[in-house]
């Protein structure tokens, strides 16, 4: 009954901004990815269809907010106050990745303040005022919008650390071991830094996020969100701290 209630009036297509370099949560080849299948499931259960914009993740808000989609994904509350923020519906495990070997003592926070940082755009918003903190006076630190340069920086020897999801890094290293750029990939070591991030879809529209809330749900309770996760995300055993949502 309750979701009868949210039904829409008719069915409606969503313009959902995806950042264009976060594969495999959300593919710009394809249009498929763990973040766009859970949000068209989502909608597609209470009556609406998706289609992906994608965008440099700096840009989607901006973008929700001129109208050019309907809604934006993996935000937070922090993103911007004048929109609807969903229930969160994923969580991003991020790690300092650096030469395997190269600090065998392990990495502490503090020492980004020093260190070649090179993270992915918009990381200091989302991991929280400790790190952003860390790395505010830092002048070799800096953010990529396209995490294959990332990549490209670390194996070049340009960085000693970058900041990535490491199911996308590990989607990145892919694509490099398959490019004619001349960097080759060499072992890493993953450095559990910090807390997995919890992530929303933004809307400008009160009623289109309520739908959202109840077809997550709805997708939730059948079990359709753990399939989706399962099809694109291996489980990765490390250990990792204790899940936390960043606040505005």
């Amino acid at each position: 009954m309750s979701l009868l209630l949210v039904l829409p009036a008719q069915a409606a297509e969503v313009r959902v901004a995806f950042g264009h370099s976060v594969a495999p949560f959300a593919d710009a080849q394809d249009g498929t990815g763990v973040e766009v299948d859970i949000i068209r499931a989502a909608l597609q259960a209470v009556g609406h269809t998706v289609r992906p914009v994608f965008m440099p993740s700096a840009r989607k808000m901006l973008a929700l907010r001129n109208g050019e989609v309907e809604a934006a994904a993996t935000l937070s509350p922090q993103d911007g106050p004048d929109a609807c923020f969903s229930d969160v519906y994923i969580h991003y495990q991020d790690f300092a990745i650096t030469p395997k070997g190269r600090y065998p003592k392990g990495l502490r926070l503090t020492d980004l303040a020093e260190l070649r940082v090179v993270a992915y755009q918009l990381a200091t918003h989302h991991l929280g005022p400790e790190y952003a903190a860390t790395v505010k006076n830092n002048p070799r630190y800096m953010e990529q919008a396209d995490q294959l340069s990332q990549l490209r920086m670390l194996f070049g020897g340009q960085a000693d650390v970058i900041v990535a999801e490491r199911h996308i890094f590990e989607h990145q290293l892919k694509r490099l071991a398959e490019s004619r750029f001349k960097e080759r990939p060499f072992p890493v070591d993953f450095m559990p830094l910090f807390k997995p991030v919890a992530y929303r879809v933004a809307f400008k529209d009160l009623a289109l996020c309520e739908q959202f809330n109840a077809g997550l749900s709805r997708i939730r309770r059948e079990g359709v969100l753990e399939r989706i996760s399962a099809a694109y995300l291996p489980i990765v055993k490390l250990a990792q701290p204790a899940a936390s949502e960043p606040r505005p």
